[in-house]
């Protein structure tokens, strides 16, 4: 028998009573006299330790902050095909390598770019896989396709190309910070079983900002927490079968020789 459905994500509000709890200030039933919801620096400590749990996750390569399948287009064509000329999709949209578009865009929760597939735009066709070669974007005349694509300076460069098409990402993704005056009872902290990780960071910058003789203590509790929901995924991820991609092998290789 299946059993009852359960949201495993904490609400802010479950981090910061736990936060409370263990700095001891879980005073009027638990809402504090000092970390209270109310209080001008709780948002920033709770944004900050949402933000360090999701950096080290990162770092980490957990994949829980991975976004897939988002499709930027149009992808329109150069004006007129020169080698001297790229292409770039930012935060600002997209330049053909002549003219600034607002969009398409890079999306506002993308921290990193993955990897990135092509099809030409309306064809309903797969999309192939671009290739980001080691070095720097081989400088040559436009044709059909894009192929090859670069991240630097917070864009995505690419040659170009002599048609529309469509771009699909796979980015790391970072959440939105909580507004000062939200009501805490309503904010997922979508990182599962964070409830500790989070509570122990914010209890830390809270004794930290106030020279309490216990900071280092609850910076190892912190880090403690935080490595045992790297560990979660870590063990996930050797129980899955893998090898070695040979350098230049699969369709990356097809790219090196064609370019």
């Amino acid at each position: 028998m299946p059993g009852v459905g359960q949201n495993p994500y904490p609400l802010a509000e479950d981090v910061m009573n736990r936060a409370r709890a263990l700095v001891n200030d879980a005073y009027q039933g638990g809402a504090g006299r000092i970390l209270t919801d109310a209080a001008p620096f709780t948002i920033e400590y709770l944004n900050s330790a949402i933000e360090e749990l999701q950096d080290d996750l990162g770092n980490n390569g957990v994949i829980t902050l991975t976004t897939d399948n988002v499709i930027l287009t149009p992808i329109t064509p150069v004006v007129t095909p020169d080698p001297s000329v790229q292409v770039s999709i930012s935060y600002d949209g997209y330049f053909d390598g002549s003219t600034m578009h607002a969009l398409p865009a890079l999306p506002g929760d993308c921290i990193s770019v993955k990897q990135l597939w092509e099809r030409v735009t309306g064809s309903g066709e797969n999309f192939s896989p671009m290739y980001e070669p080691q070095a720097y974007l081989c400088p040559r005349t436009q044709d059909l396709l894009l192929r090859q694509w670069e991240y630097r300076g917070d864009a995505i460069w690419m040659v170009g190309s002599t048609q529309t098409e469509d771009i699909r990402i796979r980015y790391e993704s970072r959440f939105t910070p909580i507004g000062k005056g939200t009501n805490l009872t309503t904010v997922q902290v979508n990182i599962l079983a964070s409830t500790n990780a989070l509570a122990t960071i914010v209890g830390y910058i809270y004794a930290r900002a106030r020279g309490a003789a216990q900071a280092q203590i609850m910076q190892a509790d912190a880090e403690t927490q935080k490595k045992k929901i790297i560990n979660r995924y870590v063990r996930r991820a050797q129980g899955q079968p893998c090898s070695r991609q040979p350098y230049g092998g699969s369709s990356q290789g097809s790219y090196n020789r064609i370019l």
